[in-house]
Order: structure tokens, then C-alpha cells, then sequence
């Protein structure tokens, strides 16, 4: 049985076509009935399939209005909360939460960058770090039980610079909470078969080809968005749907 109860998502902007791609890898794994959950502003057209969307008004600056919408989640029992450029390959289960326990996926090699001195230069912070130090809890995975952390974040990014309201802010104010003595508690989920990175068709196929293929992909770099579609495509031939056609 699993113990969580609904996936949500937030996405922003008149093209839906990456949620939409989610949102059918999800319908695909746990069928029709399985809550799927939209967080947008209220110019943002509803995402085919989705089984609630609330509409808010949020902040022009992206990471602050993610935060606002975040926060907004009803409370609906255990829920993960994906980034839209991810799919959903399989069923899986997660584990109960204990009190204030969140659940997280750590930043491994794979997902560690450098920062450049150009980023140096608008974030200081930066400086001859990379992405692990400073931000070593991958945002687009998390799971919780309420919408606590992210109202308390929403209180600490906006008491950061400016610049984080524009970018990097939802990580920093994570690891803030997170790091936090006696705030929250982790529970960490295994990076490489929930929130496994792939950058092109070519390595989606790898992983979905694999013995040990993972639950659940994200799409990163500037290749790996129109790869989407087609490796939702495979996904769709395992499951005995024809790709292409329509439904989900």
C-alpha cells in the first residue's frame, strides 16, 4: 500500500505541454483515479488530466511565487511534490512520515556543478562552491505531510537579496530549514530511482532499458525537453498504449 496520496505540481506560463507530458506519465503508472495536483497563477490554462488546479495569485518573481504556490497546498495527506520536466516511468510506493519529517533526495556527482565567476559575480554566496555545498537537496523532489516547510521557507526567502526571489531561492531557503536544529526531520530517498537525472533521449533509454530502471526521470539541459515526448512514447509502449494516441 502506498502511503502517499497525491502527486502536485507548479508550473506557470500558456504552454503546458511539459506538465502535460507529467501529468500523463503519471496517469499511465497509478490510473485515473489518483489525485494529480496543479499549483498556477490564474492566467495559466489548466493541464489536460490533472484532477484539482488552484488558480492563485502569485509573485512575479519565479522562485517567491513557486513558494507562494507551495505553501497553498491543501492539506491532502502525504505528498510529493515533482518538477514539471520529469516523468514518471512506473508505480511506486513511499514511505510513511513521522512528525515534520520531510522527504528529500540528496544531490549526488551526477547533479553537482561548479559555479562559474560569472555566477560568483551576482551571487557571491557562491564563491568557489559548487551546487552540493550550498544547495544539497534536489527541489524538484519533495515529499511532505503539510504545507509547514514551505510556508516557513516562503517566510525566509523573502527576508533574502532580491536576487534569490529571481533564482536559487527555493533551494537556499531548503537547506536553511533543513539544517535548521530541531525544525524538521529527513527522510532520504534514493537519488537514482526517484529523481534520476538524464540530458538526452540516448540516456533516458539507457536508464529505462535498464534492470534497474528508476521510478521516476528529470529532464535537465537544453536537449532534454524535446526528448520528453518521445521517451514518454516508451513509456506508453510498456504499458500497451499505442503512441500517439490519445487519452491517458
Amino acid at each position: 500500500m502506498r502511503a502517499f496520496n497525491c502527486i502536485a505540481f507548479f508550473w506557470v506560463g500558456q504552454d503546458t505541454t511539459l506538465p502535460s507530458l507529467l501529468v500523463r506519465s503519471i496517469r499511465l503508472a497509478f490510473g485515473p483515479d489518483f489525485c494529480v495536483y496543479q499549483l498556477s497563477d490564474r492566467q495559466t490554462p489548466a493541464v489536460a488530466g490533472v484532477t484539482h488546479v488552484k488558480h492563485l495569485k502569485l509573485s512575479p518573481h519565479i522562485m517567491v511565487a513557486r513558494l507562494e504556490a507551495y505553501a497553498a497546498l491543501p492539506q491532502t495527506g502525504a505528498t510529493l511534490l515533482l518538477d514539471a520536466d520529469m516523468l514518471v516511468l512506473r508505480a511506486f510506493a513511499l514511505p510513511p512520515l513521522n512528525t515534520n519529517e520531510v522527504g528529500i533526495t540528496h544531490r549526488g556527482a551526477r547533479d553537482t556543478i561548479r559555479f562559474s565567476p560569472r555566477e560568483w559575480a551576482e551571487f557571491p554566496e557562491f564563491t568557489d562552491k559548487d551546487s552540493s555545498d550550498v544547495m544539497p537537496y534536489i527541489y524538484s523532489f519533495i515529499y511532505v505531510e503539510s504545507s509547514l516547510l514551505f510556508v516557513r521557507q516562503l517566510i525566509a526567502l523573502r527576508k533574502l537579496p532580491k536576487r534569490f526571489h529571481r533564482w536559487y531561492g527555493d533551494q537556499m531557503s531548503l537547506k536553511s530549514e533543513l539544517d535548521a536544529p530541531d525544525r524538521f526531520r529527513i527522510q532520504t530517498l534514493d537519488i537514482d530511482q526517484f529523481n534520476r537525472t538524464v540530458r538526452s533521449e540516448i540516456e533516458f533509454r539507457e536508464v529505462f532499458l535498464s534492470t534497474e530502471a528508476p521510478y521516476i526521470v528529470h529532464f535537465k539541459g537544453p536537449e532534454s525537453k524535446s526528448a520528453m515526448a518521445r521517451s514518454l512514447s516508451l513509456i506508453q509502449s510498456r504499458h500497451g498504449h499505442v503512441p500517439g494516441s490519445s487519452g491517458t
